[in-house]
């Protein structure tokens, strides 16, 4: 195989690499913005909750303990480090639909550089095919 052969197929395969490592990040944000979206709904649906009213709260996934709703105006909002704020429960909702947002705007961003990505992958595969047919 010639040098310029192995450094086409070298960097194929790099791009190739890239392409699947950002496709996997766009389906991540992607899934974290879903889930941004379930807990605005959520703070939706806790505005209507009256004070004193008994709730399931999840502990983790599948584990729930009954629960007394004493203050149905404000919430705790996770800030990272263990720490927590509490916040209006519309705050809190913004707070969140405002991270959905920047989610899906840094999805947008990691799509246009796949598509570059893919365009300069389809390009490589080109040169490597001529140089190939050359051989």
């Amino acid at each position: 195989m010639n040098e310029k052969v192995r450094s086409k197929y070298l960097e194929l395969q790099a791009l190739q690499h890239q392409l699947s490592q950002v496709q996997k990040q766009i389906e991540a944000l992607g899934s974290q913005a879903g889930e941004m979206d379930v807990v605005a709904k959520a703070l939706d649906e806790f505005k209507k909750v009256e004070a004193g009213s008994e709730l399931f709260v999840t502990l983790t996934p599948g584990v729930f303990v009954r629960a007394r709703i004493e203050d149905t105006g404000s919430v705790l909002l996770n800030v990272g480090g263990g720490a927590v704020v509490k916040k209006s429960v519309e705050d809190g909702k913004n707070i969140i639909v405002e991270q959905s947002k920047e989610l899906r705007n840094l999805q947008k961003e990691l799509s246009d550089q796949l598509e570059k990505l893919a365009e300069r992958a389809q390009s490589v595969q080109g040169e490597l095919q001529e140089l190939v047919s050359d051989v």
